[in-house]
Order: C-alpha cells, then sequence, then structure tokens
C-alpha cells in the first residue's frame, strides 16, 4: 500500500520532554485521532491527535508523538499508521523548539477555539505519565494552557490534608461535577488528581450553585500553595479559585472534618462516592483489630532507609480469605505489598488465635504460612520523617495498621537480613531490587569509625614502614606475632600498630603493653571499637600512621624466615629490580601458604569467560608450593589484603572510595581493584613466602544470616566491577 503524502503547514512543534514531541499546523488530510509512529521506518512509538476544520474551510490539526528517545533523533521520514494500517506521510520538520510558550501563543494568535482541545490533549498525556515524572516543559504547557482557557466558577474555602497525602477540599461552585472525574491543580507546578465531589445546599448561594465537598486522591501539593483547582465541564475548562481568608486545616483533622460534612450532602449516588472516599482515608490509628471479621494482622519489624525504600516483617492471619489486597501507603506512595510478599510459618500465630471466637473451625490443621516480608521502594523527594501505613482492602471497606519505622541502625539491617529467606526462589531479585539498594544507600551515611591512640612501646621519629596489625576477632594474644617481628632486624625501625576493633577481648591492651616493654619493640595500640573487621580497623588507624609505607599484616599470617619485609620494600620501590614490569607505585604481596606448605595466595587474576563476563580466581589455590619453582615476580590483577605492602598515599587514596560490604570477604579483592583504579598496580612475589594459619572463626553468627550477607556482597561487588568472584 503507498504512503499518502500530505501537504501540512507546521505552525509549531514543541519538545516536551525526551520522549514527546506537540504538533500544531493546517494539513490537507485527517490524522486519526490514536496511531502508530514511524520514524524513519524503524522507531515506533504513539500517535494522539485531533483534527478540525475552521469557519473558513481549512482543516487543523493538534497532535502529540511519545518515541523512546525521540530528542535525540533527527528522522528524516515521519509516517504515522491509522488503525487500518494505511500509512501518511508528514513533512520533515525543520524548527522545533523546546519553550511551550511558542505553542501557546501560536494557538492564540491563529486558531483560538482551538485552546480548549489542547488542554485535554495535554491533560490526557499527563494521565498517561503518571508516575513516570513530569518535565517542567509538560507543566509550563498545562499552565499556559489552563489560564488561558480556564474560566472562573466559585471558591475553594477549606482545605486540609489526609494523612495519605489526599486532598480535602469544601466550597462552592456553580458547575463543578458531582461524583468522580478528574481535576487539574495548579500550584508550583501542576498536577493531575482523580477526585470525587458532592454538592450540598448553602442558603447563601445563587439558585444555580451550590456548595461542594470534594475529596482528591494524593499527593497533592500543600494546601498553602494551591493556586486554582481546574476542572472540565461540558463547555470548557474552569476553576475553583482560592478564597482570600480560606481555612487550611491541620494535619489530622481533615478526616474528622469530611465525615462531620457528610451528613449536609445530598443523598444520592455522588454522596455514596464522597462517603465510601472519606471512609477509606487513614486517620493515624490501628483499626484492623476492632473488625468483626476474622482477620488480624501483626507487624514484627518496619525498617526503612530513607531514599531507597521500606522493609516489613509481620503476620496476616485471613482464613478466609477476607483481605482482598494489603498495601503500603504514605507520602505519597501507595504499593500493593501481598501480590510480591514471601510468606513464612508461623505457628505461634495458630496457636495464639485457635481459641478466639472467630476463627474456631476456621483455621486448617498444620496451614501455617501466616508470616510475611515485603519491600516497598520509596519514591524520590520523600521527607525523612514521612509517615507510613498499611491498608487491608475487604470487600466492604478498608482496615489500618500504622508502620512505626524504625531507623537503620547496624543491628535493624542485621535483622532485616536474618529475616529474609536466602532460599526463596526470587532471593536474586530481592537482593537486586530491595536488600542491595537499602544496605548500600544506608552504608553510605554510615560514618567512619573513631579511633584513639596509646602509645606502648618506643617511640619513632621517622619510623622505616608502618605495619597495621588489625584484631577484631576476639583473640586476646597475639605474642607469637610481635615474637617473630622482634626476631627480625628489619623491624627494628617499623612502628607497629594493633587496632583493636570491636570484639576485642579486654585483655589484649595489657598483652600488647607487656610484649612492647619485653621485645623493645615501637608499638602503639589503637582502640577503634566502631571496626567491624580488619579494613575498618585499618581505616580508623591509617590517620595515626607516620611511615611513607604501609604495611597490612593479618595476624593469620606468620613469617617463616628473616628479611621479608626488605623484599617487600625493594619490591614496591624498584619493582623492575625484581623482574617485573609493573610501575610504580605497586601494592605488592608475597606468596601465602597453607600449614601444609601447599599454596593459599599466589595472585588473583581477572577471567573472561563466556559472553565476556568477568571472573576473579586465586591462581593455584591449593596446588603444592612446588608449581611455583619456575615462577617470577609478575604483576596481577590483586594482591593479597592479608599480607601487602604499598605506599601510604596510594592507600589513602584508595581507602577514600572505600567500598561497601557487609563481610570482610569481598574488601580485600575491592581494595586492591580500587587502588588500581587510582593508578596503581599490584604485584605478586612467588619467591617470597609466608604460612597464612587457616583460623576457626572465634564469634558465633547465624548461618542464614551470613548466607544472606554473602548474597548482598556478591550483587554490590559485581554492581561496582561488572564482575564477579570465584567461589
Amino acid at each position: 500500500m503507498k504512503d499518502r503524502s500530505t501537504k501540512a503547514d507546521i505552525t509549531a512543534a514543541v519538545l516536551l520532554d525526551e520522549d514527546t514531541l506537540i504538533l500544531f499546523g493546517a494539513i490537507d488530510l485527517p490524522l486519526p485521532t490514536d496511531g502508530v509512529v514511524l520514524l524513519d521506518g524503524t522507531a515506533d512509538g504513539r500517535f494522539n491527535g485531533h483534527c478540525w476544520i475552521d469557519a473558513e474551510g481549512e482543516r487543523w490539526f493538534l497532535g502529540a508523538m511519545r518515541v523512546a528517545g525521540l530528542a535525540h533523533m533527527r528522522p528524516s521520514r515521519i509516517e504515522i499508521l491509522d488503525a487500518n494500517g494505511k500509512r501518511l506521510l508528514l513533512p520533515r520538520l525543520s524548527n522545533v523548539r523546546t519553550n511551550p510558550s511558542h505553542l501557546v501563543a501560536a494557538l492564540r494568535e491563529v486558531q483560538p477555539q482551538a485552546l480548549t482541545g489542547a488542554l485535554d490533549i495535554a491533560v490526557a498525556m499527563l494521565a498517561g505519565q503518571q508516575g513516570e515524572g513530569d518535565s517542567d516543559r509538560h507543566t509550563r504547557l498545562l499552565t499556559g494552557l489552563a489560564q488561558a482557557v480556564s474560566r472562573p466558577d466559585g471558591f475553594a474555602e477549606v482545605l486540609g490534608r489526609f494523612h495519605d497525602g489526599a486532598l480535602m477540599v469544601q466550597g462552592w461552585s456553580h458547575g463543578f461535577p458531582s461524583g468522580g472525574h478528574r481535576v487539574l491543580v495548579e500550584a508550583v507546578g501542576m498536577s493531575l488528581h482523580d477526585a470525587v465531589a458532592a454538592p450540598f445546599h448553602r442558603p447563601d448561594l445563587p439558585d444555580d450553585a451550590a456548595g461542594l465537598l470534594a475529596i482528591l486522591e494524593g499527593p497533592a501539593a500543600m494546601p498553602e500553595s494551591i493556586r486554582r483547582i481546574h476542572f472540565r465541564t461540558a463547555d470548557g475548562w474552569r476553576h475553583l479559585a482560592i478564597f482570600e481568608h480560606r481555612q487550611v486545616l491541620a494535619d489530622g483533622v481533615a478526616s474528622a472534618h469530611a465525615r462531620d460534612m457528610l451528613g449536609q450532602l445530598q443523598p444520592d449516588a455522588a454522596h455514596h462516592g464522597v462517603a465510601a472516599a472519606v471512609a477509606a482515608r487513614y486517620n493515624g490509628v490501628e483499626t484492623v483489630s476492632q473488625l468483626d471479621l476474622p482477620v488480624r494482622i501483626g507487624l514484627d519489624m518496619a525498617l526503612r532507609v530513607p531514599g531507597a525504600g521500606l522493609f516489613v516483617c509481620g503476620w496476616l492471619l485471613d482464613p478466609t480469605q477476607a483481605v482482598r489486597a494489603v498495601t503500603l501507603k504514605g507520602a505519597g506512595m501507595a504499593i500493593r505489598l501481598d501480590e510480591d510478599w514471601s510468606r513464612l510459618g508461623r505457628k505461634d500465630v495458630s496457636d495464639a488465635f485457635a481459641h478466639d471466637p472467630l476463627f474456631v473451625g476456621r483455621l486448617s490443621p498444620g496451614d501455617y504460612a501466616h508470616g510475611f516480608t515485603a519491600f516497598a521502594r520509596e519514591a524520590a523527594g520523600v521527607a525523612g520523617d514521612a509517615e507510613f501505613h498499611l491498608e487491608l482492602a475487604l470487600a466492604d471497606g478498608v482496615a489500618f495498621l500504622p508502620l512505626p519505622c524504625q531507623p537503620p541502625s547496624a543491628e535493624s539491617l542485621r535483622r532485616m537480613l536474618g529475616a529474609v529467606n536466602p532460599d526463596s526462589p526470587a532471593i536474586d531479585r530481592v537482593v537486586e531490587a530491595h536488600l542491595g539498594p537499602m544496605l548500600r544507600i544506608a552504608a553510605a551515611d554510615r560514618a567512619a569509625p573513631q579511633s584513639v591512640l596509646h602509645q606502648m612501646g618506643r617511640a619513632l621519629k621517622c619510623p622505616r614502614v608502618s605495619v597495621m596489625l588489625p584484631v577484631c576477632d576476639g583473640r586476646e594474644d597475639i605474642d607469637l606475632n610481635l615474637a617473630r617481628m622482634a626476631n627480625d632486624p628489619d623491624f627494628a625501625e617499623a612502628e607497629i600498630l594493633v587496632v583493636a576493633g570491636a570484639g576485642t577481648h579486654e585483655r589484649l591492651a595489657g598483652m600488647v603493653r607487656q610484649a612492647a616493654g619485653f621485645y623493645r619493640l615501637a608499638v602503639a595500640f589503637v582502640a577503634a571499637p566502631g571496626a567491624v573487621d580488619p579494613f575498618e580497623a585499618v581505616t580508623a588507624a591509617l590517620p595515626h600512621a607516620n611511615a611513607d609505607r604501609v604495611l597490612l599484616l593479618s595476624p593469620s599470617v606468620l613469617p617463616t624466615e628473616r628479611g621479608w619485609l626488605s623484599a617487600l620494600e625493594r619490591a614496591i620501590r624498584k619493582p623492575n629490580a625484581v623482574g617485573s614490569v609493573a610501575l610504580a607505585p605497586v601494592m605488592a604481596s608475597p606468596t601465602l601458604l597453607y600449614e601444609d606448605h601447599s599454596i593459599r595466595f599466589a595472585g588473583i587474576v581477572a577471567v573472561e569467560g563466556p559472553g565476556g563476563a568477568v571472573t576473579y580466581e586465586r591462581r593455584f589455590a591449593g596446588y603444592p608450593r612446588d608449581w611455583l619453582k619456575e615462577q617470577e615476580a609478575s604483576a596481577v590483577d590483586a594482591a593479597s589484603a592479608d599480607c601487602a605492602m604499598l605506599p601510604r598515599e596510594l592507600l589513602v587514596r584508595a581507602m577514600a572510595d572505600g567500598g561497601r560490604y557487609l563481610g570482610s570477604e569481598p574488601k580485600g579483592l575491592d581494595l586492591c581493584l580500587r587502588v588500581r583504579a587510582v593508578g596503581g598496580t599490584c604485584l605478586w612475589l612467588p619467591k617470597l613466602r609466608l604460612v597464612a594459619v587457616d583460623e576457626q572463626t572465634r564469634t558465633v553468627s547465624d548461618p542464614r544470616l551470613e548466607r544472606m550477607s554473602a548474597l548482598v556482597d556478591q550483587w554490590s561487588f559485581a554492581e561496582r566491577w561488572k564482575a564477579s568472584i570465584a567461589a
């Protein structure tokens, strides 16, 4: 079928946002009211339009094209397909504007009678974009059109907001429609709301006017900022002006005021609609326990991470399936939870209600799936002190449960992780969509751990190297580590910082003081009780390091010979001297062996798999050390943070952009990748060998919590580096 080329004079073309273009002009062929847009035969979108013939017999059109990424395209061919598949070819656009006032001015000048239709189209576009975020240009277009065509028709005299952000409006009007419809609220911007309204008699008004009570679904603008409320009637757009001496109800008063007004409304269908809307409004009170139905709900935990979302954990006992929906509401949010929550067994709930008259005979033996965990993503710009609640939709009404949200403390975040089922089939999506972003935002607000320095051995003015020995596992004795250092002349001019993190045994400081005196070492004790792992301990102690070079040393790493510190120093001073092509600055690690002398660490390398997926793997792990006989010093993708030397300045720069993880497992690799990201190189020295003792953890942990933490950390690492860590 051939294209139909049209002769058109495009009077105005305005780009409202990245995806939306408004066209106005004269045309010789009618355009479809709804159709498909093809740009150069490939990119497709939607077209909505309106054609009319003016008094002089000329055909005009106003239409909106929505194509993803339209702002970045320069199409040479624009086609519109109607419902029958016929194609209409438009002329190429030459002068596209971004200022909506250009379109409003063109309509005023050329076709003023089309301004009302233009506002109808703009409102329909806004309705189709709800939840996507409206552009400033779209708001300006709506405002300009409304101010051009909307006529005054009454006043809003009493305004008040409900807890869920909905708006109550009381006033009077000649033509405000009864029942359900849509209105535009003009404030700083312009927003579209579903509304339900009913009239009531007022003796002070003329016969053709009536009082009105309207409920506008939220989130609505603050009453103090509202300028007009626009509504559509059969003969065009009108608006309620805001009465100069309007009354703005205090928070929490709107529900009671609206209920008091219901008795004055005319008894018709509109009255029932307003009454239902008022009954559905939350007023801050729990109402589930007042139901005469076998429905009860309990809250175990509600956690909110501002800017990320909410986690809700509790139980719902509903043996007769009376609850049709469970929705989290507040601060302009309305998110259905029961369509996507995880159910958990809660036998204790069944036992607690087994003898309740409402539930006797209704509880199925063995059916204990009453518990739930659910997540809700938070909309942008929600206030930090916003309030939330759960709404239970029933056959003949709703019931509410307030959600007193906990702040994202370390303990509450651990409780959240412990409540999630790591065996859920949807766990990957839960981690990606909810847990990962929530924990990342919570971690970003966490302050760096504080530390206090206690000098316990001799002090050095210019130490050769600063040795960081972090202790975060509850051990009370590191005498063997200090003894090995005292027996090596390399450590005579090294300062040793024993960093005591969270969970440190109270006897550790006394032992360090005693060893420092006995071995005559330059030892300092750094108390950092807020550091939960060795990496946080190093971060806390780094300001106390005085040397230009830092040695990261785990208490589990023990030297087997003297002189290894000097070998590391030579490697980072002159990497080429040890056979490496690496360039300074360098982070250098030796080979680490298990106690049976099999290989624990011999460099970490990136391995590219199918589809370009990158995985970081430990080379030769578990192999006999004889595999290293022919190996020479070489650059690797990552060193070992259990034993590594690097310039202090390089470590400071890498730590400044520290990755946030729940466990310590990915932090060593993350640190090395950050060293490389700021210009450093990782170097592995195969002929320099130390033993890394495979120690048992000294703390008791929840296996389920550990699994969840590992899943979140894997996601965090993959998000940052677009790679994974080999098991």
